[in-house]
């Protein structure tokens, strides 16, 4: 199911950064194919960004300088369509302006790292770790919180990165990156202590456009011979560069995500900014990461090349290359309405409902083994799933009348979760397929925590049943997953690492 127009809109300047516009970026590279048009909403974009932008597909639409309120009703109504999906990544689009722009668009996104103020969005996305829903006022009905790198969209040389082999470079080679602006003009004093240890043989310092003091620090940098200033570096370019250095000295932020997905070492985190607070928790407390102010120690140590390795096979387990696919299905299964019905676990006393739903003529048809099922072998069945820890099974009631509509099961194998599911013959032909689908599979990994994968397999002669995984965002698998024959599978990417 291809998505409606994506708006994204960002800024991004040597005071604030281009944090908030890259990660659009990488965001647009990411959903760009799934969308009928992407448009970038941007104020005065340099014309670097626009060149960047225009290569990942998106159509730029420089937005009039103007206070936000009156800039959130000027897009609604010059911009705004209410089939759009909008984009906001930026702390000025405070809860007014995302009010006011919501009821003008299907559905909202934020991209956020402080939870600070209420939201009005239907989906926040939050890269650091260990954020939970509580620690946010969402004021829209059913908004959904996706957090931790399984979701943070990175572009995509880095995401290709993830999926190569870890880079082995010795940590004595040292990367410092503090963010394209580093507004605090930290890369000097952190470049100057790192060559002050015996053990570095060579410093990368990676400063972007937005930098505000490149003559001075260049001035000083042609007087350290161990050091080497890169400036506005291509992204393929920074790749290359990060799994040359074994260690690496950045902000807690996208830059850090990037590393870890190019190849990893030792990466001490200097945070630069308040917003920063998340991501420096979550990293150091889940051994990705260690503290700038032990590099000396650190880099220091007979066992630094044993310590990059053990950081390197943590940060390869969490940074698994598969956030677009995950990315991609949230934002499929966005578009879906909320359920009418609500999901309890199976009872003893759903047996008899249960077999009369499986020997419905239609189910039998649709499934693998067409034979009706006798009573006796139903309820030997239906007991042993009750008594499994793997085996969990779902029944959707109506919320309105409390009447049965379906049932969807999962049996969980190793890191896999296998579904199967059917509707009540008076609730076909109303669009609730989709709607069980991902509705059960959210509750089936929250059930199952070490289930990387739910899988689900359709003849493919079942048009409506091929139709309902598609709008539900689960991808259909360019591997046979089942030996059926007619077959196909679909696959749903859980984020549990």
């Amino acid at each position: 199911m291809p998505l409606p127009r994506l708006l994204l809109r960002a800024d991004g300047n040597s005071r604030i950064g281009l944090g908030h516009v890259m990660r659009l970026l990488a965001l647009a590279e990411i959903l760009r194919e799934e969308a009928t048009e992407c448009l970038f909403l941007v104020r005065e974009p340099g014309p670097k960004l626009q060149a960047q932008l225009a290569a990942a597909g998106c159509t730029v639409l420089e937005v009039p300088v103007q206070p936000l309120a009156e800039e959130a009703a000027w897009l609604v109504r010059h911009i705004l369509r209410a089939t759009d999906i909008l984009v906001l990544d930026g702390y000025a689009f405070t809860y007014s302006y995302q009010h006011t722009v919501r009821g003008a668009v299907a559905r909202l996104v934020y991209l956020d790292d402080l939870h600070s103020f209420p939201l009005a969005a239907d989906m926040v996305l939050n890269p650091a770790g260990g954020i939970s829903l509580s620690q946010y006022e969402m004021r829209q009905p059913g908004a959904r919180l996706l957090a931790g790198p399984a979701y943070a969209p990175l572009r995509r040389v880095f995401r290709q990165a993830s999926q190569e082999p870890a880079s082995t470079a010795p940590p004595d080679t040292v990367l410092v990156c503090l963010g394209g602006a580093d507004p605090t003009h930290q890369t000097r004093h952190v470049a100057a202590a790192l060559l002050a240890l015996p053990t570095v043989v060579q410093v990368h310092a990676v400063l972007g456009s937005a930098y505000a003091g490149w003559d001075e620090l260049h001035a000083w940098a042609v007087q350290q011979p161990r050091l080497v200033l890169h400036r506005n570096l291509p992204a393929d370019e920074l790749v290359g560069l990060m799994r040359r250095c074994g260690a690496a000295v950045c902000s807690p932020s996208t830059v850090s995500y990037e590393y870890c997905a190019a190849g990893g070492g030792i990466l001490l985190l200097l945070p630069v900014a308040d917003n920063q607070h998340d991501i420096n928790q979550y990293l150091r407390e889940t051994g990705l990461a260690l503290p700038y102010p032990s590099a000396p120690n650190v880099l220091t140590s007979a066992e630094a090349g044993k310590l990059a390795a053990q950081l390197r096979q943590r940060q390869r387990q969490v940074f698994d290359g598969l956030a677009p696919v995950r990315l991609r299905q949230e934002f499929r299964a966005l578009q879906l309405p909320a359920p009418p019905f609500h999901l309890r676990p199976a009872r003893p006393t759903d047996s008899a409902q249960l077999l009369a739903w499986t020997n419905d003529p239609t189910v039998r048809q649709h499934s693998f083994n067409p034979n009706p099922v006798p009573q006796a072998e139903h309820e030997r069945w239906f007991a042993a799933r009750l008594a499994d820890a793997n085996s969990l099974l779902l029944v959707a009631e109506d919320a309105a009348s409390g009447r049965p509509v379906g049932l969807i099961r999962f049996q969980l194998e190793s890191t896999q979760a296998t579904l199967s599911y059917l509707l009540d013959a008076a609730y076909r032909g109303r669009g609730l397929a989709p709607l069980l689908l991902l509705a059960g599979t959210r509750l089936a990994v929250q059930h199952f925590p070490q289930a990387q994968q739910v899988l689900g397999h359709v003849q493919t002669t079942n048009t409506a049943s091929l139709k309902a995984f598609e709008r539900a965002g689960f991808r259909l698998s360019t591997q046979p997953l089942t030996p059926a024959p007619n077959s196909v599978s679909f696959v749903w990417e859980a984020a549990g690492v």
